[in-house]
């Protein structure tokens, strides 16, 4: 068994704003937003990710409308299971951190794995918040997947899509570093 860490993590830009979703922007905004991560940032954003972040995200409306029993107007928030804000990020200098209990389970899903990588499986699965809860009962399915950045980097985590991001504007949410 492995125990579910009670909190979420989300690294933003502050001049951007909380949960901000590329896919949320027309072609010309949403390039112009990639070229500039591209050159401040991100020298390895790839040239096809626009097109490969719209396809997850259709995948991931699909498979939260099936696992969840309804749709969404919007794309989901991206959050890290567990606190991740400790290692800095020059493009998402800010971090917040929700408990997981803040989050409603109506509106919550769950990648093991970052979901573009996820996306690209032969069989992509996105998870509920009770069929996550599962797995860290058994444990193995959740064994090797960063749950904090205390340590560094991780390589592998659990990704959670917040489909309702103003949710977690809640009380009880804290701002780890600015």
């Amino acid at each position: 068994m492995v125990t579910i860490p009670d909190v979420v993590t989300h690294l933003y830009d502050p001049t951007v704003g909380v949960c901000p979703n590329i896919c949320s922007l027309n072609d010309f905004e949403a390039l112009r937003v990639l070229d500039h991560l591209s050159r401040r940032f991100r020298a390895t954003l790839k040239p096809d990710y626009l097109a490969r972040r719209r396809s997850t995200e259709q995948w991931l409306s699909e498979a939260a409308r099936k696992v969840l029993g309804r749709g969404f107007d919007k794309g989901p928030g991206y959050f890290f299971l567990g606190d991740f804000s400790h290692t800095a990020d020059v493009s998402r200098p800010a971090t917040l951190v929700v408990p997981l209990s803040a989050l409603p389970p109506s509106a919550i899903t769950f990648t093991l794995g970052d979901s573009m990588s996820v996306a690209e499986q032969a069989k992509p699965r996105v998870y509920s918040l009770g069929e996550i809860v599962e797995l860290f009962a058994i444990g193995e399915p959740v064994m090797g997947f960063g749950l904090s950045d205390r340590g560094g980097f991780q390589d592998r985590f659990v990704e959670v899509q917040v489909w309702e991001p103003a949710s977690v504007l809640t009380p009880g949410l804290r701002i780890a570093r600015l």
